[in-house]
């Protein structure tokens, strides 16, 4: 399952990289899968239903994309295959403060779960300290609408030890699913309206 890991990485780029993309009005070309409703987003695939501000963006499906393929290049990767990862819901305030969620299709065990997760914390760990960066990364759980995630919790900071990003990574299976949502902020009060609406979020 090495090809779930590569989105987990164009996150960890995403406040390095470059952010981008008109709104498009038609929401739904920029997702693989699911529907609008105003400011409501529904994967029936997860059975999860999600709302976003209407007064921030959805993110375009081609800056995401162009994300992957940095990713792919920075971690030397030229084989992973990408095809069976669907984005879902992606949208963003500015530059620093964003949401976005995919999924794949998991077969296996509780074990291969973990065995997954823990790679994918080695390697976002790893491609910060590649690029020179400081941080501290914390894990932990949360339980949303009966659905228990993992957490992978990274601040970064310069070289004065100030901290200038964060970014807050969630996993679970869900509908035999592997689900990945990660949030990205540099203040408190975009982290909470973000995570906010992601706890008030349902799974049926």
């Amino acid at each position: 399952m090495k090809h779930a890991i590569i989105p987990v990485l164009s996150i960890a780029l995403f406040v390095l990289g470059a952010c981008g993309g008109p709104t498009k009005k038609d929401y739904s070309k920029e997702v693989d899968e699911g529907t609008f409703d105003g400011n409501k987003f529904t994967s029936q695939a997860l059975g999860w239903t999600m709302e976003f501000p209407d007064n921030w963006i959805i993110t375009t499906k081609s800056s995401l994309e162009s994300m992957d393929e940095r990713s792919k290049l920075a971690a030397g990767d030229s084989v992973s295959d990408m095809s069976g990862i669907k984005r879902t819901l992606a949208f963003q305030k500015n530059y620093d403060n964003n949401f976005q969620s995919t999924w794949e299709e998991f077969s296996g065990d509780e074990a291969k779960y973990k065995r997954i997760i823990s790679n994918i914390h080695e390697m976002i760990y790893t491609n910060y300290l590649d690029q020179r960066t400081y941080l501290d990364s914390v894990a932990g759980k949360l339980e949303v609408s009966g659905v228990t995630f993992d957490t992978y919790q990274v601040s970064l900071f310069d070289r004065d030890n100030k901290n200038f990003a964060n970014q807050l990574l969630l996993t679970a299976i869900v509908k035999n699913k592997f689900m990945s949502v990660t949030i990205t902020y540099n203040n408190d009060a975009d982290k909470k309206k973000i995570l906010d609406l992601f706890k008030n979020s349902t799974f049926k």
